[in-house]
């Protein structure tokens, strides 16, 4: 038989992105420095956390202005969950006390799937669903509420990760955070729709009262409409601004107001 063409599946490939809330808050003078220090950030991070090797080796890096995006392989997925959110959140609270000015906040973003990758430098390396995934996780609401709704000076990083790490490493028992140290919560984000699992390493505010779960308006109750039995003599009805009287049959309707 004639040999079928055949689509060569791309390596699979951990994801990992960062986002700085309210950067464009800062004066278009300060943001260059902010941004260029993201990077910087990020390696003392992972130096931080003992695994200084693990930025050395990343993939896909760029820079998005108020963010950065970084690849690994799959096996790094354990200590990007167990140690990066935890670390990055201390690495901003040292860092906004050795300078005295109110920390930083970053929400975070992880996600696993095949993406381009072809041993070297080239803007087509990175590229693939799990690409789009990972950003579309970082722009949701549910991470985004996290660090709205707690206190700016306690809790400093919100992470979201994908429902495939969390059944690939959480509940396949890689992970030393616990399954109950993520919360489930829908996304919808442009035409992506999935669901995600939320967790903060150090929660405060109303995420201790509520969790993490994104918050439902409150619907107040239809009021009734009122019936005749509830309608008193000389009440004005509000459609027609006219008084009830009454005669020996009933309801009538009397002058105006």
């Amino acid at each position: 038989m004639p040999a079928q063409h055949t689509i060569a599946l791309p390596p699979y490939r951990a994801m990992l992105v960062v986002d700085l809330k309210d950067f464009s808050g800062n004066a278009a003078a300060d943001q260059g420095r902010i941004g260029a220090d993201i990077p910087v950030l990020l390696r003392d991070t992972f130096q931080r956390m003992g695994h200084g090797y693990l930025h050395a080796e990343a993939k896909f890096l760029d820079h998005t202005g108020d963010g950065y995006a970084m690849g690994f392989r799959p096996r790094a997925l354990p200590a990007l969950l167990d140690l990066f959110p935890a670390t990055l959140q201390a690495e901003l609270a040292d860092r906004a006390k050795r300078a005295g000015t109110r920390p930083q906040r970053m929400r975070v973003s992880i996600t696993v799937g095949p993406l381009t990758d072809k041993a070297g430098t080239s803007i087509r390396d990175g590229q693939g669903a799990a690409r789009i995934e990972v950003h579309r996780l970082l722009d949701a609401k549910p991470v985004r509420d996290l660090l709205t709704r707690s206190n700016p000076e306690v809790t400093l990083v919100a992470t979201i990760i994908s429902a495939r790490v969390y059944e690939d490493v959480v509940m396949g028992g890689y992970c030393q955070l616990s399954a109950e140290s993520f919360v489930p919560a829908p996304v919808e984000v442009k035409s992506y729709q999935g669901k995600a699992y939320l967790h903060v390493p150090v929660p405060s505010g109303d995420l201790l009262v509520n969790g993490f779960a994104p918050q439902q308006p409150v619907m107040e109750p239809a009021a009734e409409p009122e019936s005749a039995a509830s309608v008193r003599i000389g009440d004005v009805d509000r459609n027609s601004g006219v008084v009830i009287g009454t005669n020996t049959g009933g309801f009538t309707f009397g002058g105006q107001r």
